[in-house]
């Protein structure tokens, strides 16, 4: 074994700096253990916009009174279907239901995210700038919709804006990080003076552990350009494992804790019914461990139509695994 270790260390002192071998490798040969969540911290993913799982209603009984979660992460998206034209008037039913429906005891972050296809167009834009348009158009309206409810904790300003999800988003150009930062210097502000009191949060980029160490790179840069300032809590998703990632000298813990703020993970989960609580109760604990300041994770998601093997929802539509090992450990815990 000792043998093993040398030469461990040496290859991995080729890539990393030197203090950094022997934590990685005692990560190899004794990764972390399994513990009990916390599930005073977990919060969960829902979009309500899967009627087999039951009314939006129903869904929010399932979450707070089957699984004893508090905290929900919706989407507000600005699409198509809500605008379909620059003149017509935006569509908020579907989001007046869902903050209408909250429980008593649970509360929700609100993601304020996309945009319409017509976005796209220049012409549409208000004095030629796309992220003024996107928070006088979408985010305003929509926080002052919506201000002073005691359900919602905060307001997230995007997701993942490394990662265009729709057309529309293109026009925006987020993948530029100084234009992300734009877009959250304006959007700051007016959440601030609409909604007074409510978090700000800022937008997680993609897995801040994954395609490493691209999304810590944009993260940093945005703490460099004082995002911190803007915010009340930094955001980030975590899938996989990557823990590699997390420990090693400037690495994803070292940035996250020399923010000197509260993190939230608002995204994170495995795929497949069977493999979420192995995954959950691994993972979690060790982030808790390396990073002190993380206060709250999401699961990603609540219900989810997808095929079983690539399925993150505690709920599914297949009948032989209709819940999964986690909906049954917090539905028993």
């Amino acid at each position: 074994m000792r043998m093993i270790k040398a030469a461990f260390i040496i290859l991995v002192a080729s890539l990393v700096a030197c203090s950094d071998a022997e934590d990685l490798l005692d990560l190899v040969i004794d990764p972390p253990e399994r513990q009990a969540i916390d599930q005073s911290r977990v919060g969960v993913n829902n979009f309500f916009v899967d009627s087999q799982f039951g009314t939006i209603p129903q869904q929010y009984s399932e979450i707070r009174n089957t699984l004893g979660v508090r905290f929900v992460r919706v989407l507000f998206a600005w699409s198509n279907e809500v605008q379909p034209t620059p003149t017509s008037t935006p569509n908020y039913s579907f989001y007046d239901e869902i903050l209408n429906s909250v429980p008593a005891g649970v509360d929700v972050l609100i993601t304020v995210v996309h945009a319409p296809d017509w976005m796209q167009n220049p012409a549409n834009w208000i004095d030629g700038d796309p992220r003024t348009t996107w928070v006088e158009r979408w985010l305003r309206p929509t926080v002052s919709r919506y201000s002073g409810r005691g359900s919602v904790i905060g307001w997230e300003v995007w997701n993942e804006p490394d990662f265009p999800r729709v057309p529309g988003d293109n026009g925006l150009a987020l993948t530029d990080v100084n234009n992300y930062f734009d877009l959250l210097s304006k959007s700051s502000p007016v959440v601030r003076a609409l909604d007074p009191g409510k978090l700000i949060v800022i937008a997680a980029t993609e897995a801040i552990n994954q395609s490493f160490p691209e999304h810590l790179d944009y993260n940093k840069t945005l703490r460099d350009l004082g995002a911190a300032s803007l915010v009340d809590v930094w955001n980030i998703h975590y899938y996989s494992t990557n823990f590699e990632a997390l420990i090693v000298s400037g690495g994803i813990a070292d940035f996250l804790n020399g923010l000197g703020m509260p993190v939230w993970i608002t995204e994170s989960g495995e795929q497949g019914p069977d493999q979420q609580l192995a995954y959950v109760e691994t993972a979690w604990p060790f982030l808790r461990e390396q990073v002190p300041s993380i206060d709250r994770i999401y699961y990603f998601q609540f219900g989810e139509t997808t095929p079983t093997a690539v399925n993150f929802g505690l709920r599914t539509t297949d009948p032989s695994a209709p819940l999964s090992d986690l909906y049954i450990n917090l539905r028993d815990n």
